[in-house]
């Protein structure tokens, strides 16, 4: 309830509803193979553990940044904005972070057409100079807490950096890689929605039950 004499927007529900933190930003987590929240929570846990899914750890959190280019056709007779009168030309959906860890697979995808190649103990990256199919991350996730206990979920389809690698190192600090992955279209009749969705589960209730799901990517 608002205190008397001011108008707010803050309520009680308000602290419920904060998101809290910097969250993790994980690779080729197949998220939409799990139709049940419980087991999705389990598979987040399990994929924050392994290094092949999680793209490491970050310094100033993170941003998700949705831009749509919205037209307006000029028509004789026109003075005003109405409604139904705009397109979506275009939607460009990013995530974007910096990386305190270098790992020469994370490297390569932070190059975009980057790929790393081991030979006993050395490990080479190369950067090819055309965008191949398997250089898209399938699903790049960013998931993070809620106040209320819940989680919040951010994919971004058939992700890419197009915003190149740019390593810097200083005295006396930690080496830090800027990324800013972009979500692409799979193919060229997805129109109807764009390429990313945001997930929110709630809170587990105590004794929930497991349920149905499939293994991740």
């Amino acid at each position: 309830m608002a205190v008397a004499g001011m108008v707010t927007p803050c309520r009680t529900e308000t602290f419920q509803n904060l998101q809290l933190n910097a969250g993790a930003f994980l690779i080729g987590f197949a998220y939409s193979e799990y139709t049940d929240a419980t087991a999705l929570r389990t598979a987040l846990a399990t994929a924050l553990a392994d290094d092949t899914k999680l793209l490491g750890a970050t310094r100033g959190g993170g941003s998700f940044t949705v831009t749509s280019e919205i037209r307006e056709p000029d028509v004789d007779g026109k003075r005003y904005r109405f409604r139904n009168g705009a397109f979506v030309d275009s939607v460009d959906a990013q995530l974007s972070g910096t990386l305190v860890e270098i790992r020469p697979e994370i490297m390569a995808k932070i190059m975009a057409t980057g790929e790393a190649v081991t030979s006993g103990q050395k490990t080479t990256v190369k950067m090819h100079t055309a965008i191949q199919d398997s250089d898209y991350i399938d699903s790049l996730i960013w998931v993070g807490d809620k106040s209320d206990g819940g989680l919040i979920l951010i994919a971004l389809k058939n992700a890419l950096n197009n915003n190149g690698l740019s390593l810097t190192f200083s005295d006396k600090g930690e080496g830090t890689i800027p990324f800013e992955f972009h979500a692409y279209q799979a193919t060229v009749e997805d129109y109807d929605y764009a390429p990313f969705e945001v997930i929110f589960l709630d809170k587990p209730t105590s004794g929930g039950g497991g349920g149905g799901g499939g293994g991740g990517t």
